[in-house]
């Protein structure tokens, strides 16, 4: 049975919220249903049960609840004496939270939410949650009057960064240059930790016009590097649905995580994120050696997850493995899965300058591509681009004649291969290009994978041969239609960003600055042969000047579309 102390005082305490009285109180004045006999265990519970929020960092803009259970609740429990809120005590030592308004009854619920705090050491901003129940009736029940408390650490969010789970889990473990060894939710702004950086790898943070590459396409054919240690500048917490757990829990990381890897897809030693890592590649660890994966778990749960800013590296260990970590401003980077060809005219690991020489692919998938006017074995014939080099980036490109310059790669000799890249049932191209005249023409193809049955072809489209107002698709393999999507023709001597994306199941999806402009579909999708590409070409010429060009085994939703624009658009659309 319920146990309660059994006081019809006690009890009107316990409905009304108020201290005990002397006057009379009856037992159908304090049934809800008047006139009706009740037993005094109706009210009665015989156990509360405190529950603290799970998560101990609670981020400023959300929300979490702490409640309470009963058991063995009487049948009128909950309605009148569950439903008071004068039963409960909710509290925090500081102003670093706030409760909001309960929901009460049988099982009771307080949101609970952080302040805004001032950017600091966010170890600083703790509160201790307090919690109570006391009805004045059922003195007897386990846990009354009984206080569970918790400390929480409200999260202030100003200087999150840019996709928030591109962190660790709660428990990954980094090293201190001390060697004491803690978990790194425990780590303080200021604390010194040990990292390993590989030799020559880019800053995080570059200017517009700078001509390296950007750390995430830093290519390696050896590995070498330097132990050094590191100051953590910034700390940012926040949670996660879901994550990759490597080598049954050797590390364990959001999608976007990216660790210092030997891809065995591409023979280099590059940053990888964690969702693209495959069976075969090889960890580096802090001492320059290697521990191959050989099982990724993907684990669905709701976890706690932080990142950290380091300087003045930016990297560091997270279970002595090579990390790096997130930077401390909002940077918007190229999504990486299935990109198969980077293509970059301001970057000196993609062009030197030459219009002679290759341009070369930065993912190291060696999809570069070759000028029409050099030599090659698949007999084609054409003049090379020419080339802008300029004192910034947005005047770094190549110029196509709309008549006989374009860039192509072969099935046998061009580059060291890569062609097979190419070889897809679903595709992504996006390029930028700036006209400075009309294209004179129908149609000015920018990307082309010719051969005997022609698998497929994109162009710019102009209705009336003057200003491209439009995009054309076409495929040898799979019946296109709605191939024509027009609107206003883009300004001359201004950049833009075109973009298709094609699969049977997806259809055609054209994109004019990151914005849908139309959409298609294609019954069937299926490249797979070998035969050669060519870019700024089909069967007609671009006329225009060319810009970053990127090429997916697999379609962009329209918000990775969207971050594409938005990586290149401080550059190119001021």
């Amino acid at each position: 049975m319920a146990r309660t102390n059994l006081s019809l005082g006690n009890l009107y305490r316990a409905t009304q919220g108020t201290a005990r009285t002397t006057q009379q109180v009856s037992m159908n004045a304090m049934n809800a249903a008047a006139g009706t006999q009740a037993a005094f265990t109706s009210f009665a519970v015989d156990s509360i049960t405190r529950n603290l929020p799970t998560f101990t960092y609670i981020v400023e803009s959300t929300e979490e609840s702490a409640t309470f259970s009963f058991g063995t609740q009487g049948s009128l429990h909950g309605a009148r004496v569950g439903s008071v809120a004068a039963n409960y005590t909710v509290s925090f030592n500081n102003a670093n939270f706030s409760v909001g308004t309960a929901t009460l009854g049988a099982s009771p619920s307080f949101p609970i939410t952080p302040a805004s705090i001032a950017a600091a050491n966010y170890s600083e901003a703790e509160s201790v949650l307090s919690m109570t129940y006391a009805d004045g009736y059922n003195l007897n029940a386990t846990n009354y009057n009984v206080a569970a408390t918790k400390t929480l650490y409200a999260v202030d969010v100003y200087n999150t960064i840019n996709q928030p789970d591109f962190c660790l889990l709660f428990g990954t473990k980094v090293t201190l240059a001390s060697g004491t060894e803690i978990n790194i939710e425990d780590l303080n702004v200021g604390d010194e930790i040990k990292a390993w950086e590989p030799t020559g790898l880019p800053d995080e943070s570059q200017p517009l016009d700078s001509d390296q590459t950007d750390w995430r396409f830093y290519l390696s054919n050896t590995l070498s590097g330097d132990a050094k240690n590191v100051i953590v500048n910034d700390i940012t917490f926040n949670f996660a649905e879901g994550y990759y757990s490597i080598n049954n829990g050797l590390i364990n990381a959001t999608g976007t995580h990216p660790l210092y890897v030997y891809d065995s897809e591409i023979a280099q030693y590059h940053f990888k994120n964690t969702e693209t890592l495959l069976p075969g590649d090889k960890l580096v660890n802090g001492d320059g050696s290697e521990t191959e994966i050989t099982n990724i778990e993907i684990v669905t749960a709701d976890v706690e997850i932080v990142t950290i800013n380091v300087e003045n590296a930016d990297v560091f260990l997270a279970n002595n493995l090579v990390s790096h970590n997130k930077g401390t401003t909002t940077q918007p980077y190229i999504p990486s899965s299935g990109l198969r060809m980077y293509l970059d005219p301001s970057k000196a690991s993609s062009t030197n300058g030459t219009a002679t020489t290759d341009w070369l692919d930065l993912t190291g998938y060696n999809t570069g591509v070759r000028p029409a006017g050099v030599q090659n074995a698949a007999g084609f014939s054409g003049t090379n681009p020419a080339y802008n080099n300029g004192a910034t980036r947005i005047d770094k490109y190549w110029t196509l004649n709309g008549s006989d310059a374009y860039w192509y790669k072969d099935r046998s000799s061009n580059i060291n291969g890569g062609i097979t890249q190419f070889d897809t049932s679903a595709m992504t191209f996006v390029t930028w290009v700036r006209q400075t005249a009309n294209q004179g023409a129908a149609y000015g193809g920018l990307i082309s994978k010719e051969g005997a049955d022609r698998d497929y072809n994109f162009y710019l489209y102009s209705s009336t041969s003057t200003a491209w107002n439009g995009f054309h698709f076409s495929t040898a393999r799979g019946t296109v239609s709605s191939t024509h999507p027009t609107f206003t023709a883009p300004a001359l001597n201004t950049w833009h960003m075109v973009a298709v994306t094609v699969s049977a199941a997806a259809g055609i999806a054209y994109y004019l600055n990151g914005s849908s402009v139309g959409t298609g579909t294609v019954t069937a999708f299926a490249a797979t042969t070998s035969y050669p590409i060519k870019i700024g070409a089909a069967d007609n010429y671009a006329k225009c000047q060319l810009g970053p060009t990127l090429f997916y085994n697999r379609v962009l939703t329209s918000t990775e579309i969207s971050q594409v624009y938005n990586y290149f658009q401080p550059t190119y659309k001021p």
